[in-house]
């Protein structure tokens, strides 16, 4: 058992008075025990009995020092009573029983940024007919069949408009999404041209995205995206077999054969950031997603399970579910792996929680949606990303006079930690901020239990290297940074190299 030093026995006055536990968080993994101050965003090491005295003195009504001493004592005979007062004034010291002296102002619901993205549908049809897709064969969540591609008129315009509409920002992120965008590649061109002519034209900076199938790749689109920086977004799901048993076009063929070649035209181009995608399934688990996807030259990845309800044949229900949470707690070797090796993690689903742990920086949403991030439809409705596109409930506004911030306001009050009551009785819910908005909104919360096990995972790594070397965890922004700060870079000027920006600003 590990127990902190205690600190000078603490005055009778201050051994009298009434107790105020911390909300907190305390579970075991691996032989080792965690504490997590929530409101703080402070992880700590712990032990079985500091778990039991703080329940004890939440739980067990007001107590003072000696009061939850005695009560302690009584429940757990096993434990002599100095050792159980050292950590008790172990838990006083460190603020975990006598609260914040001052009440904890609430999160903003989003910080101030000169940076946005923009998800663009150009495409509002796909080519493949993978069943457990959003996109719901080309109806979305639209009450009618909605026009299947951006019309050029449009697509001449949606830069004009967006600057029009945020002249605050100094970078304008373009992600062309669908559908399947690269059916409408004439689109993404024009705005590319557009938005690089109004970059010059206003001192401002662009950086460009794509989510794409793969399928419709080409020596000339790699060349277009090599020279303009592109993050590319594709999905690979596991071998061949497993791949076109549900990623299969329109005539019933697997697409895996096509996707394998055309992605060689993206790594033989060092312009493009590859960033890989997989459905974590029972015939495909997480680690054997993340195996395949760092084989097809992925720089980063993320493999997870689609939301889906438990009545549908792909969903992960029972042990299969269970399995699932193991193979996310498993993700710290993973993490812990990488950064000893001042490298970046290929997974990157629990970089920005790991960097909140480091900066006790708390979160009230869970992404920028409606805030620094939205969707535009091909008929140029605005809504609070592309998940939500199709949804009434969820628009916005419209690309030509910009987003109704009495609209804004509510959807991010909506989906806010604050703002939903499950969350706030979630110990998750300053690390989560709330949730995935468009999956709150189709199914509830009912299998948060994912995001909590991401979270646990990141506390044992974040603790792991806060025992160790904390200044490793650089690596999760910029490996050479991290070198350099360790001593295996002899000078800066190696750092000097600009990383995709996408890279950086996905953690903030």
């Amino acid at each position: 058992m590990t127990i902190t030093a205690a600190p000078d026995r603490p005055a009778p006055a201050e051994r009298t008075a009434t107790l105020k536990p911390v909300a907190f968080h305390h579970f075991g993994s691996r032989g080792r025990h965690y504490l997590f101050d929530i409101d703080r965003v402070i992880a700590h090491d712990s032990n079985p009995e500091e778990g039991a005295l703080l329940a004890l003195a939440r739980d067990g009504g007001p107590l003072s020092r000696d009061g939850l001493l005695e009560r302690f004592c009584q429940t757990d005979a096993a434990i002599a009573a100095d050792h159980a007062a050292e950590m008790i004034d172990s838990l006083i010291e460190r603020g975990l029983l006598v609260g914040p002296a001052e009440p904890i102002e609430r999160a903003p619901i989003a910080d101030a940024s000169d940076y946005a993205t923009f998800m663009v549908n150009v495409s509002q049809r796909c080519n493949l007919t993978c069943p457990y897709c959003y996109v719901n064969k080309g109806h979305f969540d639209y009450s009618e069949v909605p026009i299947p591609k951006m019309p050029m008129a449009r697509a001449e315009t949606i830069v004009d408009h967006i600057h029009a509409n945020f002249p605050e920002l100094r970078i304008y992120g373009y992600h062309f999404y669908g559908g399947e965008p690269l059916l409408n590649f004439k689109a993404i061109r024009r705005i590319v041209e557009q938005a690089e002519a109004k970059a010059r034209a206003t001192g401002t900076e662009t950086d460009y995205h794509i989510t794409t199938n793969g399928t419709l790749l080409t020596a000339e689109i790699a060349d277009f995206m090599a020279e303009h920086r592109f993050t590319v977004y594709y999905s690979i799901d596991s071998d061949e077999q497993t791949h076109d048993e549900l990623r299969k076009y329109i005539n019933g063929n697997g697409s895996y054969a096509d996707v394998e070649r055309n992605l060689r035209l993206l790594v033989e181009r060092p312009g493009v950031h590859l960033i890989g995608s997989s459905v974590v399934r029972e015939a495909n688990s997480l680690g054997e997603a993340i195996e395949k996807l760092a084989e097809t030259g992925a720089s980063q990845c993320k493999a997870e399970r689609v939301r889906l309800t438990d009545d549908d044949p792909l969903a992960l229900v029972d042990d299969a579910f269970g399995d699932y949470l193991d193979d996310i707690r498993d993700l710290a070797d993973h993490y812990i792996d990488y950064i000893d090796r001042s490298e970046k993690p290929l997974d990157y689903r629990l970089t920005s929680k790991i960097l909140q742990l480091l900066t006790h920086k708390r979160r009230d949403f869970f992404c920028p949606a409606g805030d620094r991030m939205f969707g535009v439809s091909s008929d140029g409705e605005l809504y609070p990303c592309a998940l939500h596109v199709g949804r009434p409930q969820s628009v916005l506004g419209d690309v030509e006079n910009g987003p109704d911030p009495d609209k804004v306001a509510a959807f991010r009050e909506k989906f806010s930690a604050a703002g939903q009551e499950v969350c706030r009785a979630c110990w998750n819910r300053t690390l989560c901020g709330g949730g995935c908005s468009a999956m709150v909104d189709r199914f509830g919360h009912e299998k948060c239990d994912s995001l909590r096990a991401e979270s646990e995972a990141a506390i044992i790594v974040y603790r792991h290297f806060a025992r160790t070397n904390p200044v490793q965890l650089i690596a999760l922004v910029s490996p050479k940074i991290a070198q350099w700060a360790g001593g295996e870079l002899d000078d800066a000027d190696s750092l000097t190299p600009r990383e995709p920006a996408a890279e950086l600003r996905s953690y903030v």
